[in-house]
């Protein structure tokens, strides 16, 4: 791991939401400018729905300026939102849970009820898991085959082959896990070639099938943010940060050339 790249804010729930969320909006404009585009990744659970708020509702100039980011041409009092970027954002999902885009436990109904209301990114801009099929390895193909199209076409892929994604946003379990990567699945954990994958997660809340980016893809994305919120998760956030815990999946996750974020929210 490259260390001089890889940077922890701990704090209170709101401040650290409005640093993570700061960091997010910087990128995008970052990213638009230097190559027309914003890759995200979402990710899925409950700790990201603060997140997702608060990158909807807006950072002011000035906060932006507070945590050291200079957004061109934005005026003073204004709030900036990827709702600025709407043509430049492509919004990908991380992992989902293998059950229907409206049902109650879908990333994806989460993500479309807290960050996209009013957002103005178009429909084709917003690259789905269909989970809710009943082949599950074909519905993970099907995602994966979609990424590949569009990095293809972008000419956005690492001299690996792997896609470069702007940035990937990664929740922790209390078990150590991140995205839908677990211990217990060592087959998972080890996979190189595939890019998405169905695993089967019995010990997951809730338990049952559910599509994931597989490790090498998020080893390669330009920027990787954690954002974690709880006492006991920010005690496990930190501890991974200073390898002092190494024996779980959210320990792997090591950016091969791009930036580590850990972001932990305490109440």
């Amino acid at each position: 791991m490259n260390r001089s790249r890889t940077f922890f804010y701990s704090g209170r729930q709101r401040a650290i939401t409005e640093h993570a969320a700061a960091l997010i909006i910087n990128e995008a404009h970052r990213a638009a400018a230097d190559h027309g585009q914003f890759s995200l990744v979402l990710a899925g659970g409950n700790s990201p729905t603060i997140l997702y708020k608060k990158l909807a509702q807006g950072i002011t100039t000035e906060s932006l300026e507070h945590y050291g980011f200079t957004v061109p041409g934005s005026n003073p009092g204004c709030k900036q939102t990827l709702h600025f970027l709407p043509p430049n954002i492509m919004l990908f999902q991380g992992d989902e849970r293998c059950v229907p885009p409206d049902h109650p436990d879908s990333n994806y109904r989460m993500a479309i009820h807290t960050l996209l209301p009013h957002s103005g990114i178009a429909d084709d801009h917003v690259f789905r898991m269909a989970a809710e099929k009943e082949d599950t390895e074909e519905a993970a193909r099907s995602y994966e085959s979609s990424i590949r199209t569009f990095f293809s076409t972008q000419g956005s892929l690492s001299p690996q082959g792997y896609p470069l994604f702007d940035l990937i946003l990664l929740g922790l379990g209390d078990d150590g896990h991140t995205a839908s990567l677990f211990s217990d699945n060592a087959k998972a954990l080890q996979e190189q070639q595939r890019w998405v994958i169905a695993v089967n997660a019995p010990q997951a809340k809730p338990p049952g099938m559910r599509l994931t980016l597989t490790l090498p893809v998020i080893n390669h994305a330009r920027n990787v943010l954690f954002f974690t919120t709880g006492r006991e998760k920010c005690e496990l956030a930190k501890k991974i940060f200073l390898e002092e815990e190494k024996s779980v999946p959210a320990s792997l996750v090591q950016p091969e050339n791009g930036g580590l974020f850990w972001f932990a929210a305490q109440p």
